[in-house]
């Protein structure tokens, strides 16, 4: 018996083009024919029967498992999608020194000081890397402090509305470190890149980061 008595007659050529691999049930048949078909005298192994079936079924498995896993990976990313939308307008907390005050508003932010960090200095430049004010550190501790800048320079009077740059060093192990720090940016619009199934944030301070990186929002 050849495997045209198994399978059937050959496609037309129109079909034949359309299928090259065997399916399930192909591979199927085949194994009803070898069982069908065996030297009595000589019998396969069933040991043999089992090991192609379980190699079969464990790629049909992984196909599954992969159809699903986009499935899901479709979904994620259709929610990231919402949930960045409803973000437009209001502040989101990034990783990032770099802030945008307008008048009567208060720049706020996190910093993270290490263990054991002495001499806390904290400062504000404009875009031209002039100094504008050094914000009082006195009362900060070790981990996650919040932090806030109402717009004001060394002699207590407001700046210029636009963007500022705030930095943050400490002494610690007896060398000048920086200080993590994190800033809230108010969110202009999204961007949404169906290639990489990911989603943007377009923030105030002209700055662009993965909707993944937030932090926080208010």
């Amino acid at each position: 018996m050849n495997i045209q008595d198994i399978l059937g007659a050959p496609p037309s050529k129109a079909a034949a083009g359309s299928k090259k691999e065997l399916g399930q049930e192909d591979f199927l048949k085949l194994l009803v024919a070898q069982m069908k078909n065996q030297d009595p005298s000589n019998p396969a192994d069933n040991g043999e029967f089992l090991s192609q079936i379980a190699q079969f079924s464990m790629v049909s498995g992984i196909d599954e498992l992969g159809a699903s896993f986009k499935g899901i990976s479709n979904n994620y990313y259709a929610t990231q999608a919402m949930q960045a939308a409803e973000l437009v307008g209001r502040e989101v907390l990034t990783e990032s020194n770099s802030v945008v005050w307008q008048e009567g508003a208060t720049v706020n932010g996190v910093l993270g000081v290490p263990e054991f960090a002495d001499g806390l200095n904290i400062q504000v430049r404009d875009i031209y890397g002039a100094l504008v004010k050094t914000l009082d550190a006195s009362d900060y501790r070790d981990g996650d402090s919040t932090f806030a800048w109402d717009g004001s320079n060394e002699d207590g009077e407001p700046v210029a509305a636009g963007e500022y740059t705030i930095t943050a060093t400490a002494l610690v192990d007896g060398s000048q470190q920086a200080v993590p720090i994190q800033t809230y940016n108010r969110v202009e619009s999204i961007t949404v890149d169906r290639a990489s199934a990911s989603v943007s944030l377009q923030l105030q301070n002209r700055q662009s980061v993965p909707f993944s990186q937030v932090n926080k929002y208010r």
